[in-house]
Parts: structure tokens; sequence; C-alpha cells
């Protein structure tokens, strides 16, 4: 019995790297990896209770089989401890994976409409049963509008070079029009795409930079930031914003 839950325990150990890497080789889709790791989760869980059961049973009838036991007790906390973290973050922020700094009227995409392909999320800044703006608001309160007082042409310049330093893939930056001199226009676009370390999803990025006559020495720049997949995007999508705020502050 201690084997076999060994075996069982070293399986669960195996249910990340699994879901991982055949995701990341084509395997299959991620809705089959997220399966993958809970099962693998659920099955570590398993183990542990079982194998603290077996090692109280057998502690001194069968020494052997109690070492057994502890080990893949020991070899189950990995991916409980590795997978519920995750959990646990999904649970500490809503499930939702379109982040606007301006939740009336968000930015648009443009050239990344394209690139994104079939099968993923929508880009409209709406949820099913509920306001978006008012759970992303009350989730995070400090995502806003940024106010630099410096004029479009400087903004602009300054937050390219930002979303450069953050590791952003730029796919397209107009400001103006195409036949428009820059430090003459009233709006500018930014647009870029993150791909994650790890599981190396594709996130994309809009930054919208407007300024007005009445305001020439003001630029209000505004950031959307919406994951390719999945439903809960762990909150990384607004600590992306984020950084980006802090950086163009600094």
């Amino acid at each position: 019995m201690s084997k076999l839950l060994n075996w069982f325990a070293v399986l669960s150990a195996l249910g990340f790297p699994l879901a991982l890497v055949g995701f990341r080789l084509g395997l299959y889709e991620f809705g089959t990896s997220f399966k993958i790791l809970n099962y693998s989760f659920y099955l570590a869980v398993a183990v542990l209770l079982v194998g603290l059961v077996l090692f109280f049973v057998h502690r001194r009838s069968k020494p052997t089989s109690s070492r057994s036991a502890m080990i893949a007790v020991a070899i189950s906390v990995i991916p409980i401890v590795g997978l519920g973290s995750q959990v646990f973050v999904a649970s500490s922020v809503p499930a939702i994976h379109n982040i606007s700094t301006d939740i009336v009227d968000p930015p648009q995409f443009r050239a990344i409409v394209d690139l994104r392909g079939a099968g993923t999320n929508p880009l409209a800044y709406t949820i099913e049963n509920g306001n978006l703006g008012e759970i992303q608001r009350n989730a995070y309160p400090d995502i806003k509008t940024i106010t630099a007082n410096i004029d479009i042409a400087n903004a602009f310049d300054k937050a390219v070079f930002v979303a450069d330093s953050l590791g952003w893939d730029i796919v397209n930056k107009n400001i103006g029009g195409k036949t428009v001199n820059k430090n003459q226009a009233n709006e500018g676009i930014i647009e870029a795409t993150q791909t994650t370390t790890l599981w190396q999803f594709k996130d994309d990025i809009v930054i919208r930079l407007r300024s007005n006559s009445q305001t020439p020495d003001a630029t209000y720049i505004d950031l959307r930031s919406v994951s390719r997949i999945g439903q809960s995007d762990l909150g990384a999508n607004a600590k992306r914003i984020q950084r980006f705020i802090d950086q163009f502050n600094s």
C-alpha cells in the first residue's frame, strides 16, 4: 500500500510539469492543462491524508511501511503548496482578465485585433452577470488615468521608452495620424504584447495618450491590458498596468 501511495505521490508532483510542457509544446489546449493541475492537486491531497493515516496506523507494527508513507506525504506537499498558492491568489482577486485605467471610455485596440486569433477572449470591456468597471474599481482602486504635466509628444516618447523597458513587444505606435506632426497631435496610440515567462501566455496592452488645446502641457494617459486566454488573470493585468504607472511617474 505504501509503495503504491509513493507512486501516486510522484504522479501528483509530475502534474504541473506535465501540464506546462504539454501546453508549451502545443500537445493540448490550456483547458486540458488546467484539468491536469486540478486532478494533480486533488490527488496530492488524497495522498497526504491517506499517508498520514498509514503513518499513525503502522508506526509501531510496520515501521518500514510507516516511513514509506511519510515519504509519500512529503512528496505530496510539493504540489499542494505550489498549486495551493495559486488557488489562494485566485480566490483573493476577481475572476476578470480585462483591466483599464478608464472604465467609462476604455482605450480600443487596433492593430492587435488581427493578431489575437480564434478562441481568444473577447475585447469588449464587459463581463457576464456583472459590471466589469465596478468590479475592477473595487478590486484595483489605484488603477487610474495618468496625468502627465508634459506635452503629448514628450509623453508619447516616454511611454514608448517605458513600454520597451518593461519588455513589452510593441506592435503599433501612432500619434496624430500619419500626416500630422506629433507636436500638433491630440491623440496617440501604442499597442504592445507581453509574453509571460513560464506559460508563455500572451497579454495585449494598448496605451492611449490624449491632450487638448486648453491644456497643451498636460497629457492624459490611459492603459488597458487584456489576457488572450483564461477567465482569471490572477491579478497580472492590474500589476502590469501599475508597473507602467509607477515607472512612468518615477
